[in-house]
This record gives C-alpha cells, structure tokens and sequence, in this order.
C-alpha cells in the first residue's frame, strides 16, 4: 500500500512540474519560434494561438524597423496587474530566424503617483516610442509595470540596447 500511494505521488508530481514548465519553453507554430512563452509572475502569454498568427501575420507584412533587419511589434493587452492601466507589451521579431523575443516588461502611459496623467513630449503625449531601422537602441517613455520591477516615468525615457549575445532587450543605465 505504501508503496502505491509513493508511486502515485511521485508520478502527480512529475506530472505537475511538467505542466508548469511547459509554458516556459520556447514554442514553435505558424512558421515562428517564441523564445520565451511566459515570465514569472506575470499574466501574459506570449504563445497563444492568436498571438502566434499575429506574429506570423506581422512577419510576412511587415518591413524591418529595427536593429537592421528586426521588427519591433507593439500590441495592446488586457493582461495587465495594474488597475486603470492599459497595458502595451512588445516582441523582437527576427524574420531571418523566424523567431519572437518577448520583452519582459508592460508598457502603459505615464501617470503619476496618484494615477494622473503625465505628458512626456511637446505633443501633448502620455506615452511615446523611440526606435529605428539603423539603430539597436529601444526607448521609451511612459511608466514600466513588472513584478519587483516597476518604475514610473521620470522625466526622460527608459532606454534599452539590443544585445545580440543575450538576444533580448537589456537596459541602459
């Protein structure tokens, strides 16, 4: 008897770590590899199946917009943690590789510590991008939401380099 019920729970566990790991791993459909499906603790999914057509969709219609021969592909989600934010989330696609790096962090407009809104350009804008075809560099400028990581804006963008060994937006300091 012990040693059934041993088997068992061994064999419930394993089952369990696979489960949860599954997400984690790089996941290839549509003719393109997600990197990364998920982070910890975070609500976004990176390889649903509407978001890897998109990212089909967005490889075969789109040109390079960065880093060269990169897309950057920002989209709007409803997975946010954050109250009254409308979150923006972001994906390096590399077309020669078919492949789709996710960037680890929500991106919504800038607001202050009550919830107000901040203007970050003399356009009257809350929330800005800034990046190119010629150009590695990403920046942003708005509020940065991510678990232990969130940082709100603070008079200037939030400035990120390509870094081909990590192949991932790193950011500057």
């Amino acid at each position: 008897m012990f040693k059934r019920t041993s088997l068992l729970l061994a064999a419930s566990m394993i089952i369990l770590g696979l489960s949860s790991t599954g997400n984690a791993a790089p996941k290839t459909k549509y003719g393109v590899t997600v990197v990364e499906c998920d982070f910890d603790y975070e609500d976004e999914k990176f390889c649903t199946d509407s978001r890897l057509k998109s990212y089909a969709t967005v490889m075969k219609e789109r040109k390079p917009n960065f880093n060269g021969n990169q897309i950057i592909y920002i989209f709007e989600t409803n997975v946010t943690g954050y109250v009254n934010k409308k979150p923006y989330r972001l994906v390096v696609i590399d077309p020669a590789k078919k492949t789709v790096v996710p960037f680890r962090y929500s991106l919504s407009a800038a607001a202050d510590d009550e919830g107000k809104a901040v203007v970050v350009n003399n356009k009257g804008d809350t929330i800005h991008y800034d990046f190119n075809l010629k150009s590695n560099r990403f920046c942003f400028s708005g509020n940065i939401d991510a678990y232990r990581n969130s940082y709100g804006y603070q008079d200037g963008p939030f400035c990120f380099k390509y870094d081909k060994t990590e192949q991932d937006l790193v950011r500057e300091y």
